[in-house]
């Protein structure tokens, strides 16, 4: 009773039923915790088609979900007895992953608003443009500046390092077992912090152009007077910050590549 044969096996139907339940509610939490990583992930969270990200996620569930398997505990996985007990779980695993997206998109979020420090500095607001991946109005610096870093990100294989980091969580953090800690949130504060100081990093050397082009305008109109200041000021800020912008763009690169290392340590720290 409860036994089917095939040839010389014998399968245990209740306990092949438990496996297939096992694994079906562990594959829920991983593509959980995946799918908000996608969505908190740069280049991959805004810009693709729903159902592309779908699929994606799916995927990759399915190829990480052996090796997952392989490091939880069965005790770990939460005993389904109401729906709330699930809907606690799912939520769960997604916190751990917008955490591990984050950390990443909260760089770039303010290595943009150096971008738009530098656009408001140099009287360039009039430049804004609708972004056709977030949909909202954003100046042409700050989207020059996401999306270079974005392909830096992509180029030196951050979407690898945020997949390792994604599958050590499931390690330290087993699907169904999580803890939520003090630690996490002062990650989260320490990355908005360095997201900030790699936009100061990233503006700095164009506002201070900025600013001494307006200390030679301030003085030439001393000498001056009869000569149009509004007109040459605003000619020469605009000059002063496409020439520095030129020469230190670059640098842009550099910085998102110490503060992405930076993060992968301070979350293998927090593994």
């Amino acid at each position: 009773m409860g036994e089917a044969s095939f040839g010389n096996g014998v399968i245990d139907i209740a306990e092949a039923s438990e496996w297939f339940g096992d694994h079906m509610v562990l594959g829920v939490l991983v593509l959980t915790r995946l799918s908000t990583l996608l969505m908190a992930m740069p280049s991959v969270g805004t810009g693709v088609p729903m159902r592309v990200r779908s699929l994606l996620a799916i995927l990759i569930t399915f190829l990480l979900l052996p090796s997952v398997a392989s490091l939880t505990p069965t005790e770990s996985l939460p005993r389904i007895d109401h729906l709330i007990d699930l809907t606690i779980a799912i939520a769960r695993e997604g916190l751990i992953g917008m955490l591990i997206g984050a950390t990443v998109q909260l760089i770039i979020t303010g290595m943009q608003l150096g971008g738009e420090a530098i656009t408001s500095t140099g009287g360039m607001q009039l430049g804004d443009a609708i972004d056709p991946t977030t949909r909202s109005s954003m100046p042409s610096i700050a989207r020059l500046v996401g999306l270079l870093v974005t392909t830096v990100m992509l180029a030196v294989g951050g979407h690898r390092l945020l997949m390792r980091l994604l599958l050590d969580s499931f390690k330290a953090l087993p699907a169904g077992d999580v803890e939520f800690s003090g630690e996490m949130l002062t990650l989260v504060v320490d990355q908005l912090t360095a997201g900030m100081v790699a936009g100061i990093r990233v503006a700095a050397p164009v506002i201070a152009a900025l600013l001494l082009s307006n200390i030679v305008t301030g003085l030439v109109s001393r000498t001056l007077p009869q000569i149009n200041v509004l007109a040459i000021g605003l000619s020469i800020n605009a000059l002063s910050m496409l020439i520095v912008l030129s020469l230190t763009i670059g640098s842009c690169g550099l910085i998102f590549q110490e503060e992405l290392a930076e993060a992968a340590r301070r979350l293998e720290g927090l593994w």
